[in-house]
């Protein structure tokens, strides 16, 4: 096989094309990094793998504790007892709201620090990984609640940082390197005199 064989395979095996492409069943099952979503980000988040939620009316020491051992800067918070997310509480909070204020962090609870609906800036697991980070630079917050459906009433199940976007964001600009690239090989190859 051909030089322009191999280029040609490794990259449709990395890059699907979605719409009005291929109709292998198994490309549609492979992750199209040019499509990413706050569901992608969500995927490959650290928050998969821990407790990312914390009670409302649990001290913000217990919060502190939690984020620094994980290597993480925000937590959700929940009501008391009832799990559901109302809220999330950031090292950001902490810092303006406890430390230079001079609280005691033991006697402090989340509550009184958190962000709250409606104040939250909240993503659908749809949402276009583009669209994720303008809402992230628009608001100036680093962390974003994920909501299972598009309706802004709609349950939180889970939460991306801007390291998930940055992820993201740079296997989309990978894929549309590698795109580019085997459309010129494409045009290379069949422009050539063979």
């Amino acid at each position: 096989p051909s030089p322009h064989a191999r280029c040609f395979s490794s990259v449709a095996e990395k890059i699907p094309v979605v719409e009005g492409g291929f109709s292998d069943p198994k490309l549609s099952e492979i992750p199209n990094p040019l499509y990413e979503t706050a569901q992608s980000a969500l995927n490959s988040s650290c928050y998969l793998s821990i407790d990312w939620k914390i009670s409302e009316d649990k001290p913000v020491i217990e919060a502190i504790h939690r984020m620094v051992a994980n290597k993480i800067g925000a937590l959700a918070v929940t009501g008391e007892g009832d799990g559901v997310v109302k809220g999330i509480v950031t090292e950001r909070d902490y810092l303006n709201k406890v430390a230079f204020l001079g609280k005691n962090s033991s006697e402090t609870t989340i509550s009184e620090i958190s962000t709250s609906f409606p104040n939250l800036v909240t993503v659908s697991r749809e949402n276009p990984i583009d669209r994720c980070m303008e809402k992230m630079l628009a608001a100036d917050v680093r962390h974003l609640l994920v909501r299972a459906e598009k309706d802004k009433n709609s349950e939180i199940v889970g939460m991306i940082s801007v390291k998930d976007i940055v992820k993201c964001n740079l296997a989309k600009s990978n894929a549309q390197k590698e795109r580019l690239e085997s459309i010129i090989i494409e045009q290379q190859f069949l422009n050539s005199p063979i």
